[in-house]
C-alpha cells in the first residue's frame, strides 16, 4: 500500500530530523513534508476506490447467491409439481422438494454470510488503515503546530 509507505517515510523524516534544543521540537524540511502529504492525498482515493469495490463485490455476491437460491427453490417447486400425480409419488416429491428448498436456503444463507464476513473483513482492514493514516496525519499536524 502506497499510503503505508508514505507514512513510513513521514515517520522517518520526523525520527531523523534535527531537534531544537530545550524545546522538544524538531526542524524538518517543509517541502519534504508537503510532498508526503500530497502523496497521501493522491493515494487516499485509491483506498476509497478499493473499499467501494469491496462493497460492490459484496452486493454482487449477495445478488448472485439470492438468484441461485431462487433458482434452486423454483427448480424444487417445479420438480415437486411433476411428481404430484399419484399419492405415493406425491409424498416422496414433497419430502424431496422440501429437502431441496431447505438445502438451497441453507446454502444461500452460507453464501450470504460468507460474502458479508469477507466484505466486513476487507472493510475493517481498510478502516483500520485509514484510521491509522488519519491518526498519523493528525499527530504530524499537531507536531507542526507545536
Amino acid at each position: 500500500m502506497d499510503i503505508l509507505k508514505t507514512i513510513d517515510e513521514l515517520e522517518e523524516i520526523i525520527e531523523t530530523a534535527g531537534s531544537i534544543p530545550l524545546t522538544g521540537k524538531i526542524a524538518v524540511d517543509k517541502n519534504d513534508l508537503l510532498e508526503l502529504i500530497q502523496n497521501l492525498r493522491l493515494d487516499l482515493p485509491n483506498e476509497i476506490k478499493e473499499a467501494t469495490w469491496v462493497k460492490d463485490e459484496r452486493e454482487k455476491i449477495l445478488g448472485e447467491a439470492e438468484t441461485e437460491a431462487h433458482q434452486k427453490i423454483t427448480e424444487a417447486e417445479e420438480r415437486s409439481k411433476t411428481l404430484l400425480d399419484e399419492n405415493y409419488i406425491m409424498q416422496l416429491a414433497y419430502e424431496k422438494a422440501e429437502k431441496l428448498v431447505n438445502e438451497a436456503n441453507e446454502e444461500s444463507a452460507q453464501i450470504r454470510q460468507g460474502a458479508r464476513d469477507y466484505a466486513d473483513e476487507v472493510l475493517q482492514n481498510t478502516q483500520e488503515n485509514l484510521s491509522e493514516v488519519i491518526r498519523i496525519i493528525n499527530n504530524n499536524r499537531q507536531q507542526l503546530k507545536n
